[in-house]
């Protein structure tokens, strides 16, 4: 009875946990945002207005990347760029219809001016590429609207930098989700006759208290160490989440090699060999999904690791994990 309740309540977080994910696709909209709407009158080629600009405050300075979005008319080209208080062109680019966001970019904390400029000939159109440094031909061939009405409605957004975008997010919820399921599995297969109750001995109790107390103290070092370097500003291998991340596989690591290897890691009531291949199959997952990272190219960032390389770090530790317990099998058949 306690393991269908169990299990249902993992379906039921299983459920709200998807649920979280396509809200968070659905409300994806940049931390920032400005808005360009109105109608540009064109005669003999010539815009009117020519354009519209929009101070644009950065609180804190960062990693950022523009998110800019515009469905343009046939023959009418708008030119965005983004200057600095004191004038530098920190971003430019042009189109005629876009959905698109620009590479990522340091930026510092202050005002910023941002300016749509609407380009109806080849002679405004390398007037301004040539003003913003984007090595590009005009395209004199291009067929611009000489005459006519264009209706405007732009979104310039800007976006905290992170190597955790949308859709990452969603995955590690989808991941949360799918780890509960394995949960869910293991409670139906991991236990041997009706019984629910992990069963542990005294001396597995022990085991398993020294192999928490060896986990911790080696989680505490871990963040120790961290801090110590971040206090003194040396360089990490990584980002701070990653870090932390390393440092908890770290510790459930040495907790769990510790408790297999003492024989206090597995119930009295629990199929070991089920439990062998399903630490296996999972490593053998985040390795193939850390590989693919390596070729995409997104584990490492400035000579970093970011937070997509966890799934290397994660088949590290059931790899290690899968070995002892094959050792350990391989050690108590001998002794046997």
């Amino acid at each position: 009875m306690k393991k269908k309740i169990t299990i249902i309540v993992c379906s039921i977080l299983i459920f709200v946990l998807i649920a979280l994910g396509v809200a968070m696709i659905i409300t994806d909209t940049p931390a920032k945002e400005l808005s360009f709407t109105g109608t540009v009158n064109v005669e003999d080629g010539a815009p009117n207005p020519a354009g519209e600009s929009k101070e644009f405050v950065v609180e804190e300075g960062g990693e950022y990347y523009w998110r800019y979005e515009w469905m343009g008319e046939p023959g009418m080209v708008t030119g965005m760029s983004v200057t600095s208080s004191e004038g530098d062109i920190v971003f430019a680019c042009t189109a005629e219809g876009c959905l698109a966001e620009s590479v990522p970019m340091e930026l510092q904390a202050g005002t910023y001016n941002v300016e749509v400029t609407y380009l109806t000939n080849a002679e405004s159109m390398n007037q301004f590429l040539a003003e913003h440094g984007i090595d590009e031909a005009g395209d004199d061939f291009y067929e611009y609207k000489e005459n006519g009405t264009w209706t405007t409605n732009y979104s310039i957004g800007l976006e905290e930098a992170s190597d955790l975008g949308i859709g990452f997010k969603v995955a590690v919820v989808i991941g949360f989700a799918i780890g509960l399921l394995v949960v869910a599995i293991l409670l139906a297969i991991t236990k041997k006759g009706d019984e629910t109750k992990n069963q542990f001995d005294e001396r597995q109790e022990l085991v398993r208290g020294r192999g928490f107390k060896y986990g911790f103290f080696t989680l505490m070092i871990s963040n120790a160490v961290l801090l110590f370097l971040k206090i003194l500003e040396i360089p990490l291998f990584s980002n701070m989440e990653v870090a932390m991340t390393a440092s908890i596989i770290v510790g459930v690591s040495v907790f769990a090699s510790y408790c297999i290897w003492n024989d206090g890691y597995f119930a009295l009531n629990e199929n070991r060999k089920s439990l062998l291949i399903m630490f296996g199959l999972i490593g053998a997952l985040n390795l193939v999904i850390g590989i693919g990272n390596i070729f995409a190219g997104v584990i490492m960032e400035n000579g970093a690791f970011t937070f997509r390389s966890t799934n290397l770090f994660c088949s590290l530790m059931f790899i290690v994990v899968f070995i002892v317990l094959l050792l350990k099998q391989i050690k108590d058949g001998k002794e046997e």
